[in-house]
């Protein structure tokens, strides 16, 4: 053990001091273009040609849109392999009915992307058709949390909150829910489907 510390004791010399090291710190803070004192000039760093692609990533104004209303961004879309892997396997056991496995498959990426509105949203659109309206809700609502300013994705969420609502007999909730839904996409809406 006296072995083992031995190792991490404290010594006390002093690290050797290269001289060329003072000369360096000289050259490197002595204005462009004088002379240090072993005879070095010092002169500006010539900065590199700009390519296209370092151009296009210094660009910070947005070109002014044609559209009346200004697009709003989509959720963001799985980054992962394997979430979108999962992704894929879920829409493949939804579409031969197997819910449960894609319910899976999707809270096995939400533990990937737990950020991600498109994957709460489509585990809510599997709950409503698992008959979880509650539950289908619940991730709807969680969806439009994480998708602050995508308007097509809140309301894809208010439509799914809709069909849960009149799933569960609240007729005048499903309306709410719908008209909010319209409301996001800037259309008049006001009644049931």
């Amino acid at each position: 053990m006296a072995l083992f510390l031995s190792g991490c004791a404290i010594t006390q010399e002093a690290a050797p001091v290269d001289e060329r090291s003072a000369a360096s710190a000289n050259a490197r803070t002595a204005p462009a273009g004088t002379e240090t004192p072993e005879g070095v000039e010092v002169f500006p760093a010539q900065t590199a040609p700009m390519t296209q692609r370092s151009m296009e990533s210094m660009e910070t104004t947005p070109e002014p849109s044609t559209a009346a209303e200004p697009e709003t961004p989509r959720a963001a879309t799985p980054q992962s392999p394997a979430v979108v892997a999962l992704l894929d396997n879920a829409d493949r056991q939804a579409d031969s009915g197997k819910l449960d496995g894609a319910a899976a498959a999707l809270e096995r990426a939400l533990r990937i992307e737990p950020r991600n509105a498109i994957l709460w949203q489509r585990l809510a659109d599997i709950r409503l058709r698992q008959n979880q309206p509650g539950q289908a809700e619940s991730l709807a609502l969680k969806s439009n949390t994480l998708a602050v300013g995508d308007r097509g994705t809140q309301a894809d969420n208010w439509r799914i909150i809709a069909k849960s609502r009149r799933m569960r007999g609240d007729a005048d909730g499903a309306r709410q829910a719908d008209s909010r839904a319209d409301a996001l996409l800037g259309r008049d809406g006001g009644g049931a489907q």
